[in-house]
């Protein structure tokens, strides 16, 4: 009978331990969630430099699109209203689909262009 007890007692003190851990652990879970929607904040900025920019006329400031080379470009369209990016609005460098883990410019501008829906 005693072998029963030690078994419950020790069921006991682990389902406790593994509770209390677990408790303890929520505040620093909480934390690292809290700061997911920073990391756009510590992103690099794209340079226009970039191969990638490059390669499909990004630029910073959709006043510099070359229209001779990218005959695509119409007026009005802008990165902030562009169906790729993410972040926040009120942003003025957010990320975009086409350029990972690189933000990008609400006026600039690339020939992946795609109206908002």
């Amino acid at each position: 009978m005693s072998d029963n007890t030690t078994d419950k007692t020790t069921t006991r003190r682990n389902f406790l331990r593994t509770t209390m851990l677990s408790a303890a652990a929520l505040p620093a879970a909480g934390a690292l969630l809290q700061s997911r929607p920073a990391a756009a904040g510590g992103m690099d900025r794209l340079s226009e430099d970039d191969d990638a920019a490059r390669a499909l006329g990004y630029v910073h400031d959709v006043a510099d699109v070359d229209t001779d080379r990218w005959s695509n470009y119409e007026e009005g369209q802008l990165c902030s209203n562009c169906q790729l990016i993410g972040g926040d609005a009120d942003e003025q460098w957010r990320p975009c689909d086409i350029f990972p883990n690189k933000l990008v410019n609400n006026d600039g501008w690339c020939s992946a262009w795609v109206p908002k829906s």
